[in-house]
């Protein structure tokens, strides 16, 4: 017996359609508009733990000093001193705003490390 993939509207027949869309997700008829809705939350958002997030980088380079202090929301001076100093921590959040640091350090080249052990690379 082959599976039937091909999904019908209860109303008109027409074809629905499978859509996700921010927190939502369902099948709309592309005939009459009607639809089924469910709430559907990527496991990102529902990560409760507090991620530290610590960087290493080069003070001379104008990129890694200004997405320090992006980051930070310290001055070009202040940035520049911190990433002389060696290893120092960056940021501390939960996982969708450290994947958004992370994602924003490593682009420039700057050396990260997140803990604890951080699964949304």
């Amino acid at each position: 017996m082959s599976k039937i993939n091909c999904m019908v509207c209860e109303r008109c027949g027409g074809d629905l359609k499978i859509f996700k869309e921010a927190s939502a997700q369902g099948v709309k008829c592309a005939e009459c508009g009607w639809s089924v809705v469910t709430t559907h939350i990527e496991d990102i958002k529902l990560d409760e733990v507090e991620y530290s997030v610590s960087c290493v980088g080069d003070y001379k380079s104008e990129a890694h000093v200004r997405v320090v202090s992006d980051v930070v929301g310290c001055n070009f001076l202040a940035s520049r001193k911190k990433l002389q100093s060696g290893s120092f921590l960056v940021f501390v959040g939960q996982a969708e705003e450290v994947l958004r640091v992370r994602n924003a350090l490593i682009s420039v080249g700057l050396e990260c490390s997140i803990s604890p052990d951080f699964k949304w690379v």
